[in-house]
Order: C-alpha cells, then structure tokens, then sequence
C-alpha cells in the first residue's frame, strides 16, 4: 500500500512499507527540486523516527533501506520530509562525569552538545 509524503502542505511523493520478517523495507519516491537535502520522517503524533536522507535516483529522489519493525509505532504514520540540515529541537541534559545519568534509555537519537561551555546530550523532540 502506497501512502503519501509531504513537504509542508504539499504531496511530493509515496512510501512503501514491505515487511520482510522482522524488518520493514522503507522504499520511497519523491518529485524535489533538489535545492536543499531532505530527510524523511515517520510521525505517529507521539513517536517519531528519522528514516534518513533522500537521494538521487532517476528522475526523483528516494531512499530504500530495512529497519527493525519494532521501531515503528503503532497504526499507520504520516510521512514527512524535513530540511536535511534543520536540527531537531531537543532537551539539553548536562553531563556531570561524578553523577547518574538518568536518560540512558533516549540515547538512541541522542547527539552530543556543548551549551555555555557545559557539555552535554541533546534528546531530540522534532
């Protein structure tokens, strides 16, 4: 089943969700201009994961990768392609080398920051 992409309010391409055992293959296709690198998102309304960056092929841009099927949410997404370089905003959490860290579990999509010289972790929101 094809379901649309967008980019902003307008309809640029399709996605196909292909179950292959324990994956899902993300094939997707999208008509682009080309003027700024996009990254592809699935939102769910409380989840959200970065399925990576388009590239070109053929006519258009796409990208066609697996990923675990227990990454996804639950019901069907709605697919949406954000500028490449657009940071995700996120929650800055400092790291202090002689204390707990208490956010392990949202290191997935993590990246490490440095905010007024404190050094730290930022937990992505998109």
């Amino acid at each position: 089943m094809d379901q649309a992409v967008f980019f902003g309010q307008q309809e640029v391409g399709k996605v196909q969700l292909l179950k292959e055992g324990l994956y899902v293959r993300v094939v997707c296709r999208c008509q682009l201009h080309g003027e700024v690198m996009c990254r592809l998102v699935a939102d769910w309304g409380d989840h959200r994961e970065n399925l990576g960056i388009l590239a070109p092929t053929g006519d258009g841009f796409g990208l066609d990768r697996r990923i675990p099927e227990k990454r996804l949410g639950e019901g069907t997404p709605e697919f949406l392609l954000v500028p490449a370089h657009q940071k995700a905003q996120g929650k800055f959490v400092p790291i202090y080398p002689e204390e707990p860290f208490s956010y392990l579990e949202n290191l997935k999509d993590a990246y490490m920051a440095k905010k007024n010289g404190q050094v730290g972790i930022v937990i992505p929101t998109l």
